[in-house]
């Protein structure tokens, strides 16, 4: 049976809308723990400061990297869980430019530097003006959080979704079979490899469940599996036998680790493999 909602937060009229942020992040925590543990032995120093502002930046770029992808988004439950943390994002950027502001104010204090008065309409803008306009921007910033975040994430978190997301590798495994079977012209065949109710996906040291797919294309046999904790496709022309087991030596790693992955993302990888050996 597949599953159309990945694991979220229940966000009823009492629970706030970062709910979901907060859950992603305790959920999908590598590189979150990681700054966590930076907040937790303390901040105090330039350093500290110019690493995570750089940090910032970096991982807010390799956001857009990750969303442009055609499948960044499986459901609109996976995009309401982003919006969340986006919209938690704006708010600490807004909040870090007016601590940008504040920890300028007291260089100035202590007489380290100079803070020009502002200069008139028409005039180029001095450090006084850019500072004000800071200000200005971090209560635009508040004041969008506040009248959108809301209603976008409820909006997203309660739109129905129909994308099969399976439950475990097993999962996948049969549905990729089954959209292989309907989209390309040669046989597709699911190679059982275990019964049914045997396999334990808390159990399966990254090599799934051991069932695969074989795809007849032209005179080539296809072999779709997952194993070392990725998907691949290998041809049957470049492995070896040895009893039941077949072992390859060349084998092209498919697009998404994700043992759940969408499976007609897989389906599209694997006719993307075979059509370009056949090219």
């Amino acid at each position: 049976m597949f599953i159309s909602q990945p694991l979220t937060a229940s966000l009823d009229v009492n629970t706030p809308w970062n709910a979901l942020y907060e859950q992603a992040a305790d959920t999908y925590d590598d590189l979150v723990t990681e700054v966590r543990t930076a907040v937790e032995h303390g901040m105090h120093d330039p350093g500290d400061s110019v690493e995570m502002a750089c940090a910032a930046a970096e991982t807010a770029g390799a956001s857009v990297q990750a969303l442009s992808s055609p499948w960044s988004l499986y459901t609109p439950q996976d995009a309401a869980a982003v919006a969340s943390a986006l919209f938690v994002q704006l708010q600490y950027n807004a909040d870090a430019l007016q601590e940008l502001a504040r920890g300028v104010g007291r260089i100035v204090e202590r007489g380290e530097a100079e803070l020009p008065a502002p200069d008139g309409a028409g005039q180029p803008t001095n450090l006084s003006n850019a500072l004000e306009a800071l200000r200005s921007v971090t209560d635009t910033i508040h004041g969008l959080v506040a009248q959108h975040a809301s209603p976008t994430v409820r909006a997203l978190h309660a739109a129905p979704g129909s994308a099969p997301v399976p439950a475990d590798a097993h999962q996948t495994v049969v549905a990729v079979a089954a959209l292989l079977a309907e989209q390309h012209d040669g046989a597709v065949t699911l190679n059982a490899f275990h019964g049914d109710g045997v396999y334990d996906p808390e159990d399966d040291d990254g090599f799934g469940c051991g069932c695969s797919v074989t795809i007849v294309g032209g005179d080539e046999k296809y072999h779709f599996y997952y194993g070392d904790s990725e998907w691949s496709v290998a041809k049957e022309s470049d492995c070896q036998t040895s009893g039941r087991s077949m072992h390859f030596g060349i084998w092209e790693t498919l697009s998404t680790t994700l043992k759940t992955a969408h499976p007609q993302q897989l389906a599209n990888d694997v006719l993307r493999v075979m059509a370009a050996d056949h090219s």
